[in-house]
């Protein structure tokens, strides 16, 4: 297994980045306190999901691999296919992931407003 830092493969490479950071992807989700979920562990959760993604780009993109000695085979396409997989699987993550601090967020206020209702009255 090499790498292979070809012009076209490192543009590819800040394509998939580029598009990774205009959906949000390298943002930390702000947790509210007092809900379910702590910030420890959705920062953590979040961190895996930019390594998942940053990992997959680069399988996707620069790993260049050929086995064998007679007739070598190429496992690119493995690559490409795994690479692919794992962004998509980061990207579906992530939404989850900040899907779940949202709704965190709105029962967070709810709560928060009615407890000052209740102590206000």
């Amino acid at each position: 297994m090499e790498f292979d830092f070809d012009f076209r493969r490192l543009v590819l490479l800040a394509l998939l980045l580029g598009g990774f950071a205009l959906l949000g992807g390298f943002q930390r989700p702000n947790v509210p306190t007092g809900g379910i979920h702590s910030s420890t562990h959705v920062n953590k959760a979040w961190s895996y999901c930019v390594v998942l993604f940053i990992a997959g780009a680069v399988s996707a993109t620069l790993i260049e691999h050929t086995v064998g000695y007679m007739d070598p085979t190429n496992l690119r396409p493995g690559y490409i296919v795994l690479g692919l997989l794992m962004m998509t699987a980061a990207v579906f993550w992530l939404h989850t992931l900040k899907g779940s601090v949202k709704r965190q967020e709105k029962t967070v206020g709810v709560s928060a407003s009615l407890v000052c209702v209740r102590a206000c009255s």
